[in-house]
């Protein structure tokens, strides 16, 4: 006499011919009437129903039902069938694809961008982090390998700033002089490199706008005014109609100095008589800002003579390199 199997709602499984044992139907092995050595069949049913069908991702329970738990020994999780896939009973699913069925509230971690999500009802919105892990670290975080001090070697406290992976400037609420080791790491030198209480910018700082230091503005520098001093080598002749110094303003309104004294000419020598005329000569430029004043010394080189001066009896010549010493 055949069996005939029921779904919880009432619905035919299938029917169990006599002597017959089902290995497809479900995840079980169903046992038909006057089956011979059925006991083992059986056990072998309880053992799978106490462990949740217990295996590896690559061998999920066959023909799952609906409602049915399956423990994922690969990813150590319990799963619930729900018609569609096994989902995670805690409603989080890791994958690096978006999950197939959601329900509102269903938590998926992005394997691929590192990134939590979850479902809204109608899309999964991001928890956190912000930035996909495939772009780097973004924001301030706790440095991979500790920062030191140097001499005591102690750990110090301090937060690393991130832009697409590369780190931008250090974040400590104490100052410290930190190791050759750390140094080399963040600064790229091994000598030892002070840290200051607050930021300290690994490259360079560009201030498109106003700097306020403790209320006082700094205006950024909009203006320059130099003035050049150029003084030949050699002795230039006894009573030379022309000064061994030349004197010129150079310009302003965010002159660049080298660029304009490369477009002035220099007398290398003040007469024809002598055996030797120097090429070569120097300048110093004084430069004003914000009523600080500092010197900048240039060395001129010339290639050779240009011109020549019939009234002042002397030779000029254009600056073709400048080093700045």
């Amino acid at each position: 006499m055949a069996y005939i199997i029921y779904n919880n709602d009432g619905s035919v499984l299938l029917t169990m011919a006599e002597g017959k044992v089902d290995s497809e139907t479900t995840s079980l092995d169903l046992i038909g009437k006057n089956v011979d050595n059925y006991g083992e069949i059986l056990n072998n049913n309880l053992i799978r129903l106490m462990t949740n069908f217990a295996g590896p991702t690559s061998i999920s329970p066959r023909s799952p039902q609906v409602g049915q738990l399956w423990y994922n020994t690969t990813d150590k999780r319990l799963t619930v069938y729900n018609g569609i896939e096994f989902k995670p009973t805690d409603q989080t699913l890791v994958s690096g694809t978006e999950p197939l069925t959601t329900s509102t509230g269903d938590l998926w971690y992005d394997s691929v961008n590192s990134q939590l999500k979850i479902w809204n009802g109608t899309t999964y919105k991001i928890v956190g982090p912000a930035v996909s892990g495939v772009l780097g670290k973004f924001g301030v975080e706790p440095p991979s390998v500790s920062i030191k001090e140097f001499g005591t070697n102690i750990p110090k406290n301090v937060g690393v700033m991130f832009s697409y992976g590369a780190s931008l400037a250090l974040a400590t609420t104490a100052s410290f002089t930190m190791s050759t080791s750390s140094s080399l790491i963040y600064f790229g030198a091994s000598t030892s490199t002070e840290i200051v209480s607050g930021i300290t910018v690994i490259d360079d700082l560009d201030v498109k706008g106003d700097v306020y230091i403790r209320g006082d503005i700094m205006t950024p520098k909009t203006w320059l005014t130099a003035y050049a001093d150029i003084t030949n080598f050699g002795n230039p002749a006894d009573g030379a109609a022309s000064s061994a110094t030349i004197q010129t303003r150079i310009g302003n309104a965010n002159v660049s100095i080298i660029a304009d004294i490369l477009n002035y000419t220099f007398n290398t020598t003040t007469s024809l008589t002598g055996i030797s005329y120097p090429i070569d000569s120097e300048a110093k430029v004084i430069c004003y800002f914000n009523t600080a004043s500092s010197v900048r010394h240039f060395i001129l080189t010339s290639a050779g003579w240009d011109t020549y001066d019939e009234y002042f009896n002397s030779y000029a010549q254009t600056v073709t390199n400048i080093v700045v010493i």
